[in-house]
């Protein structure tokens, strides 16, 4: 993926993302995770419609 990245040109890469194991699985998914590290653009990364995040505040 990073190659075709930069070989196209690409300016921001969409994917979808629902994989929830560790931390950086809790924000973006750990394959989004490991792809932002790689490609030279934008990441938008989206979860799918009824995702909830595991991670909660602690009301204080």
């Amino acid at each position: 993926m990073p190659d075709y990245v930069a070989a196209q040109g690409i300016d921001l890469l969409v994917m979808g993302t629902v994989a929830r194991t560790g931390i950086p699985g809790f924000v973006i998914g750990n394959t989004a995770e490991n792809l932002v590290r790689k490609i030279g653009c934008s990441l938008l990364a989206l979860k799918p419609p009824g995702f909830t995040s595991p991670v909660r505040s602690e009301a204080r």
